[in-house]
């Protein structure tokens, strides 16, 4: 397992593999058909690369290197962090990790972590004294993986359905 800098190259794979993880991350409190979601993520995602861009995010990449093929590694997963965030109340700067996604049959298997862990370091290298996320409280692999990481909840978003 290797994680890397991303680039534009990497796009397509973070296309198709950002769709993959949606169905982990639906909150079971939004009452809407998984096509609908996918609809809109798709579109959400076709201009995700430049945001990305704009906001001068980074990429990481993981990768399988046990089983690349002609000396080319396996993308298996990906982070995207947002380094120039500020938390919302304080106004005090963090990263934020936007999108954090590994491929199904990896799972559990260091992905997740090292991406956290490039994250971290990049966030530690640039003296950004804060690393945060959002995850669906139902995800509850996620939600282990980040508090093994060492991340603590802060606040709880709460929804109400009305209809």
């Amino acid at each position: 397992m290797q994680v890397r800098q991303g680039n534009v190259r990497d796009w397509p794979f973070m296309y198709a593999l950002g769709k993959i993880g949606i169905p982990d991350s639906i909150s079971p409190w939004r009452k809407q058909t998984l096509e609908a979601t996918m609809k809109y993520r798709e579109e959400f995602l076709r201009g995700f690369w430049t945001w990305i861009q704009q906001s001068e995010s980074e990429v990481f990449i993981a990768e399988d290197a046990e089983h690349s093929e002609g000396g080319a590694t396996r993308p298996i997963g990906y982070l995207v962090l947002h380094g120039s965030a500020q938390e919302e109340l304080t106004g005090l700067p963090q990263g934020w990790i936007m999108d954090i996604v590994v491929q199904p049959e990896y799972r559990g298997k260091g992905a997740g972590k090292a991406l956290l862990e490039a994250a971290e370091n990049y966030c530690r290298q640039h003296r950004i004294p804060y690393l945060g996320l959002a995850v669906s409280s139902h995800n509850v692999k996620a939600l282990r993986l980040y508090e093994n990481f060492g991340f603590a909840e802060e606040r709880k978003l709460l929804v109400k359905s009305l209809y």
